[in-house]
């Protein structure tokens, strides 16, 4: 009897071990976000700073949409906080381990810093980039100075690589160090029907040497150097993803830095198709109403781009002046909005 009641005892103290474990498993497995099927066609505003108030989601100004097109899951862009772009797709369902690819526009944190959460979860996926030095692309570098033979009246632990070379091709780990990254300098094709288009703005970018008072005062007036015309302006470059469908190309921007003027005039003249749908973000804030209303009846009449669903930086102004010019073909695309196109 004794030995009955010792057995007893023992499996009713396993129960009581096993049975908090067993009910903290199904705690974890019932918090996990539940991943919805992502329709084809479509593109997912994951990450802004306006929408409807969405359970769960969190506004903020960066930019991030996920794209699903002929079975393939894109990433463009994603965000400025890795940890809010986290937030977001668990709040409505998506899973990014999933994605088959990923696009970051440009240099920007607000549209690569939540890469740090793609990678965490899915560490092989390759992701590509624009070909810039300030995000990790190699560069050719000098560094022989004004004077090349200066270094012969250094002492070899003054010069660079003990003197032995000047010129050469700088190599470096990244923003995402043993990331899959691939760097574009051109239009690329990764697919048939998907298009990565390569612009680089004239106006916002880098240069090799800080200019003079004369030099920021000749930019400033007729946008053209004087003195200092060693300095080497390079503009900043940028990727857009461009879709073929039987209606157009489907074009995503993501900050329009290069003008989404001329990411559309590009986008037209590879694929020699009508732009469908132009989304994204169109950086229209620093502009007033007469530069908007010109470049609206640019994109509508000129350049014949028959659906907008601005985004992120095209600003209040914007907004409103696109959706008066387009009627029912401006579709709103705030956070957690879904919008669908043809095949």
């Amino acid at each position: 009897m004794k030995k009955r009641i010792y057995f007893s005892l023992i499996a009713l103290g396993l129960f009581a071990c096993l049975g908090p474990q067993e009910e903290k498993a199904d705690n974890t497995k019932s918090s996990h976000f539940e991943k919805v099927k992502i329709k084809d066609n479509t593109i997912t505003n994951l990450y802004d700073a306006f929408g409807k108030n969405r359970d769960g989601l969190i506004k903020d100004f960066g930019f991030s949409a996920l794209v699903k097109y002929k079975g393939k899951l894109i990433l463009f862009d994603s965000g400025t906080d890795a940890a809010i772009l986290k937030n977001n797709v668990e709040a409505l369902g998506i899973d990014l381990s999933m994605v088959d690819f990923a696009v970051g526009s440009h240099a920007h944190g607000d549209h690569i810093n939540g890469f740090d959460y793609l990678l965490s979860i899915n560490p092989d996926v390759r992701i590509y980039l624009p070909s810039d030095f300030f995000i990790g692309a190699p560069i050719h570098f000098n560094v022989a100075g004004k004077e090349k033979n200066i270094q012969d009246s250094l002492p070899t632990e003054m010069r660079y690589f003990d003197g032995e070379k000047l010129d050469f091709d700088l190599v470096q780990s990244g923003r995402f160090w043993n990331a899959n990254i691939t760097y574009v300098k051109e239009n690329l094709t990764i697919e048939p029907g998907i298009q990565l288009i390569f612009t680089r703005s004239p106006f916002l970018g880098y240069c090799s040497k800080y200019p003079s008072a004369t030099e920021m005062k000749a930019m400033s007036n007729d946008h053209e150097q004087t003195d200092n015309n060693d300095i080497k302006y390079a503009g900043m470059p940028e990727l857009s993803l461009s879709l073929n469908t039987s209606e157009g190309e489907v074009l995503l921007v993501g900050c329009s830095h290069s003008s989404v003027q001329n990411i559309v005039q590009e986008t037209r003249r590879i694929s020699d198709k009508q732009i469908a749908l132009l989304a994204g973000g169109f950086h229209m804030l620093p502009y007033g109403r007469e530069e908007l209303n010109q470049v609206a009846r640019q994109l509508k009449n000129e350049f014949y781009v028959k659906q907008i669903a601005p985004t992120h930086c095209t600003g209040h102004l914007a907004f409103k002046i696109l959706k008066d010019h387009y009627g029912p073909n401006y579709l709103f695309a705030g956070l957690g909005e879904r919008l669908e196109f043809k095949k």
